[in-house]
């Protein structure tokens, strides 16, 4: 018992002089990206090596993040925070210090990621910023599903998703995987009403967008991301999501898409939805992919149907 209390003492205080340090460096070399990834780096094996034996200094490096973050916009600080919500993320007395470090930093970053420009620009920003999110539903989704920077952050997953940037492109599907999917994370289920009031007025939308990265808005590279993320959004909405995804397909010219190719994706996604074999959703999507994106001509066609870029972004009180 004593060896433990003194193991803990000793952490700490290596802990305190650490941020400390780390504060001090962090303030004198702001302006250098390669310097504040390498910190940051130190700081995620800090946080690893001591975890809640950092005690109350966890506070003072979060709010140096969130500060330095707004200043500089460097991405470093999205994946150190990452790291923090994994460790931290499901401790009510950190609960306070984790709200305001992910409501300044979505903040932030919403207003940095506009339009799709942005993302193409910032695709590391980007990036980070998804999967910080996606670790907030899986960690603390207490925290972050009530907050209110999660219907502003939805928004901003729709502009992104055709980002042409893989890993970045991959994080927002994964997120929206995630938010779809809220009922198997860790306290996730007491959220699904919150969640339901973001999505389901965004719902045809997101579809629409997910049917155009499908058919030509996405390498077919990512089908499967893209296929499962659309697979999601049905188990979560049933009866609506397959009314989205109708109206979606159907503004696909009748030239491009017959009746029996729409019949077949919609059933295919309703069972799929049901609970049978994905790979039989995942052969109609290819065969639908392959019928959109058979010529330039025909792609082009599709996507100024479907209007990926063209959102409709509800203001949610």
């Amino acid at each position: 018992m004593a060896g433990a209390i003194r193991k803990a003492v000793i952490m700490f205080t290596y802990s305190l002089v650490f941020c400390s340090l780390l504060i001090c460096a962090f303030c004198s070399r702001a302006w250098d990206m390669r310097t504040m990834e390498s910190l940051c780096r130190a700081c995620k094996y800090a946080v690893r090596t001591s975890g809640r034996l950092m005690g109350i200094t966890i506070g003072a490096m979060l709010e140096e993040i969130q500060g330095l973050y707004q200043q500089h916009h460097q991405p470093c600080f999205l994946y150190l925070s990452s790291e923090v919500i994994k460790i931290f993320g499901s401790d009510p007395s950190c609960a306070y210090y984790l709200k305001n470090l992910i409501e300044a930093l979505f903040k932030c970053t919403t207003c940095l990621l506009t339009n799709i420009k942005d993302f193409t620009a910032r695709p590391d920003i980007a990036d980070d910023c998804f999967l910080l999110a996606s670790r907030c539903i899986r960690y603390c989704p207490q925290v972050f599903i009530p907050s209110a920077v999660f219907p502003s952050l939805v928004d901003c997953s729709m502009i992104g998703v055709t980002v042409q940037h893989r890993e970045a492109s991959n994080s927002i599907l994964t997120f929206l995987s995630d938010i779809f999917d809220l009922a198997k994370s860790s306290m996730g289920e007491q959220y699904l009403t919150i969640r339901d009031s973001v999505i389901i007025p965004r719902g045809a939308s997101i579809t629409r967008i997910l049917v155009a990265s499908l058919t030509g808005a996405l390498p077919s590279s990512r089908l499967e991301t893209v296929t499962y993320a659309l697979l999601a959004l049905t188990r979560a909405y049933g009866a609506s999501a397959l009314e989205w995804a109708r109206e979606s397909v159907s503004l696909i010219p009748s030239t491009v898409v017959t009746e029996v190719d729409q019949t077949k994706i919609f059933q295919a996604l309703t069972d799929a939805a049901s609970g049978v074999d994905i790979k039989t959703l995942m052969g109609a999507v290819e065969e639908l992919s392959d019928v959109c994106r058979r010529n330039r001509t025909v792609q082009e066609i599709v996507q100024g149907a479907l209007r990926p870029l063209e959102l409709n972004l509800v203001t949610v009180s």
